[in-house]
């Protein structure tokens, strides 16, 4: 019978990667240990601002043993929501809808305040979300973390649609159906403190950038021009993706656009 001793170093290496499998381990996720009270925090329930304004959102956050990165990312709102069950924004009318902040920053120690300086575009309206995600020195990442910024304008014209078909949007749950060969009425105003000099809303393919039904508001620079608009669509209208476009210049040559998306089927 032949016995085989073992190599004393294959033994002290299993014992080794035996200890290590049964030590502990950093299992905890880090977090965000602000204060509830602080204004331009991703813990308060939506931060508010001012288009051309500058905003700092700051936070400080922890872990039992070290931190080791936060990304912030700020990006549209619009149709999407972040964790399993929770609702989009719902309707909301964007302006500078291209408008977005990514910014990874290292972060160390138990505790940590970091922050991010915001420079809001003259020409942006609408709600963004603040994004927060946070891992600390073990790889252990934290849910992200999410609040709104809801961003107003007073530079810019500003469109309101009161009822399509004779719904309120705030009412739609996704994009708009419409049928090809029907009439879709849409009633609402544009308005802005300098007088309106021009507006227009127009039905656009998406599939080659075609125009297919326009209207010129004529506001002759009042403050607020109201409308009722039929669409007509044909009925030999392509089945796809559309995009319902308003747009608007005030007095002092300030222009914005916005818009939904349409499916018309």
């Amino acid at each position: 019978m032949i016995f085989t001793i073992p190599n004393p170093t294959i033994a002290l290496a299993c014992g080794a990667i035996l200890f290590s499998a049964c030590g502990k381990t950093d299992t905890e996720l880090p977090s965000v240990c602000s204060e509830t009270g602080n204004e331009l925090s991703v813990l308060a329930g939506e931060i508010e601002a001012l288009a051309g304004s500058s905003i700092q959102i700051t936070d400080l956050f922890c872990d039992n043993e070290a931190l080791s990165e936060v990304r912030w990312d700020i990006h549209n709102a619009a149709d999407h929501a972040h964790e399993e069950g929770e609702s989009d924004e719902g309707f909301v009318l964007h302006s500078g809808t291209e408008w977005e902040v990514l910014e990874v920053n290292s972060i160390s120690g138990t505790s940590s305040t970091n922050s991010i300086t915001l420079d809001i575009p003259l020409d942006t309206r609408g709600v963004w979300d603040v994004v927060v995600s946070l891992v600390d020195e073990a790889g252990n990442a934290a849910a992200d973390l999410v609040t709104q910024l809801h961003i107003e304008n007073e530079h810019i014209p500003e469109f309101t649609l009161n009822t399509v078909n004779g719904i309120d949007p705030a009412t739609w749950s996704g994009e708009p159906l419409w049928s090809a060969g029907s009439v879709v009425t849409i009633a609402g105003k544009v308005a802005d403190s300098d007088g309106v000099s021009e507006a227009h809303i127009t039905l656009v393919r998406e599939s080659d950038e075609t125009t297919i039904w326009e209207f010129n508001l004529a506001p002759n620079n009042a403050t607020e021009r109201t409308f009722t608009s039929d669409i007509e669509i044909a009925l030999d209208a392509e089945i796809g993706e559309y995009h319902f476009e308003m747009t608007a210049t005030d007095a002092n040559q300030n222009s914005m656009e916005t818009g939904f998306h349409v499916e018309i089927e």
